[in-house]
């Protein structure tokens, strides 16, 4: 059995100091594991954001000096605008498509903020062209073409987008690595404190047993297995918190619309997961070994 203990001359199953140290360890192997799958989250996320803002491009024709027309005048006027655009800029080396964002479609994305399609139609929207670039894209080639053609055009290549993306991104995922870290650095302590709570308590029993012959390292592995076997039990019930919310989440999210990343479908991610037991039952293993150990020195 896996939590069944080895005959042993220490009342550790009893001592109270130990009580909560599942309870402890489970806290934080769910949080460790919410950190792990929002890292894993917002690592997908942000690079399917930037690989599709990074693979287009995009032209803003605003009806500039068209503004005193009526609605009709200016929609023609600025479609000829984008259509003289668009012949100068497809023979361009490097273009592998170039399409104007229809005006239907620009009205269903403003509608959210501008109202209806009747409103919107009155107000003078800028013309969006769309550029998919391909090997031989040359920016600044294009950037001269559009400025010669059409100088009131805006060049966008939403560098400054996935520079702010980036920055965010880069900060969030520092910030979880470094929640994982303190998490682990939290565990080790709660099994330090409670190892030397439970030296303390049976202090008069190890300086019996260092009588009768007993070594640290005996006395070390008694409470370096009692100890990883609660931390390896408050584990398993910090997975078995976690990874139903974080499905439970999840679908939510599918339902919502979300696109669930794709290296959480990967064996290697939920392997990384149920790794989190071992290694926390590692951790508190070698914790309180090595306190023990160093606590006898200075004690005996």
């Amino acid at each position: 059995m896996a939590f069944r203990s080895r005959p042993s001359h220490l009342p550790l199953e009893n001592d109270s100091s130990g009580r909560f140290l599942p309870s402890i360890v489970a806290l934080m192997v769910a949080l460790l594991t919410f950190s792990i799958v929002g890292l894993a989250v917002l690592h997908d996320t942000v690079g399917r954001w930037t690989s599709q803002i990074d693979g287009s491009l995009t032209i803003q024709v605003p009806p500039t000096g068209l503004t005193q027309l009526d609605p009709k005048d200016r929609e023609a006027a600025l479609e000829k605008r984008v259509q003289s655009i668009i012949d100068t800029v497809s023979g361009q080396p490097g273009i592998a498509r170039i399409a104007e964002l229809s005006p239907d479609k620009m009205a269903e994305l403003l509608e959210p903020w501008l109202g209806p399609n009747e409103m919107i139609s009155d107000l003078p929207i800028p013309r969006i062209i769309e550029i998919t670039p391909k090997s031989g894209f040359d920016f600044s080639v294009l950037e001269a073409t559009v400025s010669r053609t059409a100088p009131e055009a805006v060049l966008d290549d939403h560098r400054i987008w996935l520079e702010r993306i980036s920055d965010v991104a880069v900060s969030v995922e520092m910030a979880l690595v470094a929640l994982i870290g303190v998490l682990f650095a939290a565990t080790v302590l709660s099994v330090f404190f409670a190892t030397r709570s439970g030296l303390s308590i049976h202090r008069s029993i190890i300086e019996l047993l260092h009588l009768i012959g007993a070594a640290d390292s005996y006395i070390a592995k008694q409470f370096a297995r009692h100890s990883m076997r609660l931390a390896f039990l408050g584990s398993l019930i910090g997975i078995a918190i976690a990874l139903p919310v974080s499905i439970m989440i999840g679908y939510l999210g599918l339902r919502a619309g979300w696109q669930i990343p794709d290296n959480l479908h990967l064996p290697l991610f939920f392997i990384l997961v149920l790794m989190v037991p071992v290694a926390i039952s590692a951790v508190a293993w070698l914790t309180a070994k090595r306190t023990v150990l160093r606590v006898l020195r200075k004690m005996l």
